[in-house]
């Protein structure tokens, strides 16, 4: 009978803990879905895609493949799938237009991979023609890829003076 009573309350004690141990994961769970569902929702307000700048090809070197007048043609009609494509397919993509690629990996949910070709361009200096907007979709694209504390790092450590920046931090710091 004492082996049944031993049993028991080691049964008793073992529901007891996989209880706790259920409700911290619940707790833990929500949090984090909150948590992302909160950066989600800042960066619906904060994101748009970038304008299509149409000076940009009179302002390159040299005229433009028709592969990537194309591309851009289709990121201009909001075609970001096909644009993407197309920007693939092109070995060398002037750096000025990489960042219209990113919109399209953003676009498509490629976080990673925007975030990969994002970082690459905001290593590359203020030299590109679209540094600052590179700066700002990296921080967006960490945002959308629910990397609150990357967002915050990336956007304290760059010397820019923008009001919207601020005010991402501090809503991510709430």
């Amino acid at each position: 009978d004492t082996a049944k009573s031993k049993n028991s309350k080691v049964k008793k004690i073992l529901s007891v803990i996989s209880s706790i141990a259920a409700i911290i994961v619940i707790v833990f769970s929500l949090n984090i879905y909150q948590d992302n569902r909160r950066m989600d929702k800042l960066f619906e307000t904060y994101y748009t895609p970038l304008e299509y700048d149409s000076q940009l090809m009179s302002r390159g070197k040299e005229n433009i493949s028709p592969e990537l007048a194309s591309a851009m043609e289709s990121y201009q009609k909001e075609d970001y799938a096909t644009a993407l494509q197309k920007f693939e397919a092109i070995p060398n993509v002037d750096e000025n237009y990489l960042i219209y690629k990113a919109i399209c990996l953003l676009e498509t949910e490629q976080e990673e991979e925007a975030i990969a070709l994002l970082e690459k361009l905001v290593a590359n200096g203020e030299g590109t023609e679209y540094h600052q907007q590179a700066c700002w979709y990296l921080a967006l694209a960490y945002l959308c890829n629910h990397e609150d504390e990357k967002v915050v790092d990336f956007l304290e450590n760059i010397n820019v003076n923008n009001s919207d920046w601020d005010s991402l931090i501090n809503l991510i710091e709430k």
